[in-house]
């Protein structure tokens, strides 16, 4: 994974077009998301430093009736779910609290309204000219 790296960030960088130069516009960069799994693989493999883990951005607001809460991308379960099936989560830790608010945020979103909680990324009921379905995130209204 050592050539994603952009080591003026610290950062992976997202994307790059194969045979032109390594340069990347865009980095991954929310501890609150999935990028935190790639960056933790990234760090056991030697493959990039430590100190990687730091440059990890850690957006806060208060959005969330209980106080402060770690934002992701989009809010979507899968950003801040996800990597805890592969990584250990730590009790009154940022992540802990993160993933915990964003599931109660979410639970409480879906009971006001009558509909199912857990937004997250998925295929949607669009075909691009190849008839493959598209993606995107579903951002969470909240994070609106």
């Amino acid at each position: 994974m050592r050539f994603l790296y952009d080591p003026q960030v610290r950062l992976f960088g997202i994307g790059y077009a194969v045979g032109g130069a390594l340069e990347f516009n865009s980095h991954y960069d929310l501890l609150a998301s999935e990028c935190r799994l790639a960056s933790m693989v990234a760090i056991a493999k030697g493959d990039v430093p430590v100190d990687h883990w730091f440059a990890l951005s850690r957006p806060r607001s208060d959005l969330t009736r209980q106080g402060n809460t770690l934002l992701s991308w989009s809010g979507g379960m899968f950003e801040y779910l996800m990597p805890l099936l592969f990584m250990r989560t730590f009790a009154n830790s940022l992540l802990d609290d993160g993933c915990r608010q964003s599931v109660k945020m979410q639970i409480d979103y879906g009971r006001e309204r009558g509909i199912p909680w857990g937004i997250s990324e998925s295929a949607y009921s669009a075909l691009d000219s190849s008839q493959i379905y598209q993606y995107r995130a579903l951002v969470f209204p909240a994070w609106g």
